[in-house]
């Protein structure tokens, strides 16, 4: 009895602390600016954040995507704090402590589904699940990245429409379910990723609520009818809005066999960066060959054993196989079939995907804790090695994103031969004035994207306020020449200005 009501507060305890966590270390980014990546956008230049208009934030769409909660929660921000990115980050921040809050309760509910757990084994589970969830490197981009309020707001109602439905599947209330759908449209409504959440809910059924044994496939599948509905009416909708604005690449941009390559490479990559989180780049780019090559067959070949691995291990525990269908479910929406953007990969991506990872070593330390309990402190140890060592280099990784300079400075010193590092520095200079600077960056992505219009008109409007009309001619006629429609325009400011053309 006594045990038993010690079992919360212990559990409350590993909570509080993963949350502290993974706030304090995302203190320094509270004096971080925006950078001009995607936060001008959404926060900066966009009007339909100010005043707390209802009608704006639910009839806009950002890049593409429809996120009224999450431009409803800038404006808020906007509300109390203006245009001082102090309040945005700060908001990131304590929404990322709440989620490691969240990963550490579900981890420890997921676990006690199978019963049979000690104080030290529930405290252990939850402690390293919320510490490995909020002090991961690979969590750096969407926090300290204002514009990617959507992922911690996103992963907030995920996780609470996960514990509600730990609440319905335990005692089958309507009210619970309620819930888990209300909190699945919040999420939805921050960002769209969690399309796949019934998914999700299906995994745990098989693993750890075991309810595909007693309720059957078939009640469980249409016991999520309204989920699958609104995941594919929100699917549907952020395809043509991304349609509408240009977003998705088409498929003569990149081909089939180009998406199935880097959805395999993708999946190996992400779980290459959970290992080894360095070398963390704001762009992977699409630099490398991609069809249906020998790389390719290696990659499937790899994911193939991997998911063989997995069930071969459902001999002993099913915690492998759920996890590994939880990955792939979680990342399905962006790894690349649907390819929106230049990227190939990036961090922000495994943020949900990741929490997968952390309960599966979470259950791992559990499970030693619970075999042998001499087995504690070296476990907790170990906990806090893994923890101070991710926190380090969280530390470093979140400079990253002081300013539009650093960040862009990362990116080229990752990648020195790619152009989009030195156009979103050249685009940082201009903004700040210093014209000369960002001509020189301009002309390095010029050189390296010669195909890319949008490199030209930079290179020509760098010229222009340098009062070089005859060479801003010569950039904005070969956007032209490249089919830009934007360059004609400053054509012909040009030559109303009286710049030649040289020819």
């Amino acid at each position: 009895m006594n045990e038993n009501r010690r079992q919360p507060k212990i559990v409350l305890v590993a909570a509080l602390i993963s949350a502290l966590a993974s706030f304090v270390i995302y203190l320094p980014s509270l004096s971080f600016d925006f950078v001009n990546w995607d936060d001008l956008m959404y926060v900066h230049n966009n009007t339909a954040i100010r005043g707390l208009n209802l009608e704006a934030v639910f009839t806009s769409f950002a890049n593409g995507a429809w996120i009224p909660v999450t431009l409803l929660s800038f404006s808020l921000d906007y509300a109390f704090w203006g245009l001082d990115p102090f309040g945005y980050h700060l908001s990131n921040a304590i929404l990322h402590g709440a989620n490691a809050f969240l990963v550490a309760l579900l981890a420890t509910r997921l676990a006690s589904a199978r019963g049979g757990l000690r104080p030290k084994a529930l405290f252990i589970i939850a402690l390293s699940a919320g510490l490995l969830f909020g002090l991961h490197p690979l969590k750096v981009e969407s926090v300290a990245w204002v514009s990617e309020r959507k992922d911690v707001l996103n992963a907030f109602f995920f996780l609470l429409g996960l514990h509600a439905y730990l609440s319905y599947a335990r005692g089958r209330k309507a009210l619970s379910y309620a819930l888990t759908l209300v909190f699945f449209v919040l999420s939805l409504l921050s960002k769209p990723m969690t399309v796949t959440m019934p998914l999700v809910l299906l995994i745990l059924d098989f693993y750890p609520l075991e309810r595909s044994r007693t309720d059957g496939w078939k009640r469980l599948v249409l016991e999520k009818a309204p989920f699958f509905a609104l995941s594919m009416a929100t699917g549907l909708l952020n395809v043509w809005s991304h349609t509408v604005d240009s977003v998705i690449i088409s498929a003569e941009a990149l081909p089939l066999e180009g998406r199935l390559h880097i959805t395999a490479r993708g999946y190996l990559f992400y779980i290459y960066k959970t290992l080894i989180p360095v070398n963390l780049a704001p762009l992977y780019p699409r630099d490398f060959p991609a069809g249906l090559d020998t790389l390719f067959a290696v990659y499937v070949l790899a994911l193939s054993a991997i998911t063989a691995l997995a069930v071969y291990l459902c001999r002993w525990s099913r915690v492998c196989v759920s996890v590994w269908a939880y990955f792939l479910m979680t990342l399905l929406p962006i790894i690349g079939i649907l390819q929106v953007g230049m990227h190939a990969a990036a961090d922000r991506f495994m943020y949900i995907p990741g929490i997968g990872f952390a309960m599966l070593a979470s259950a791992g330390a559990g499970w030693a804790v619970r075999r042998r309990a001499k087995a504690f402190f070296p476990v907790l140890l170990a906990v806090f090695m893994v923890s101070a060592i991710f926190s380090a280099m969280t530390f470093r990784q979140q400079a990253v994103w002081k300013d539009s300079l650093t960040l862009w400075g990362r990116q080229i010193a990752l990648y020195p031969d790619n152009a989009q590092g030195f156009k979103g520095r050249g685009t940082a200079h201009a903004i700040a004035g210093r014209y000369g600077d960002a001509l020189e960056d301009f002309r390095k992505a010029a050189d390296l994207d010669p195909s890319d219009s949008s490199m030209h008109i930079d290179l020509g409007k760098a010229y222009m306020h340098l009062g070089d009309g005859r060479n801003s001619y010569l950039s904005m006629k070969k956007a032209h020449e490249l089919g830009d429609p934007a360059a004609y325009r400053y054509l012909k400011d040009l030559e109303a200005w009286g710049a030649v053309s040289g020819e």
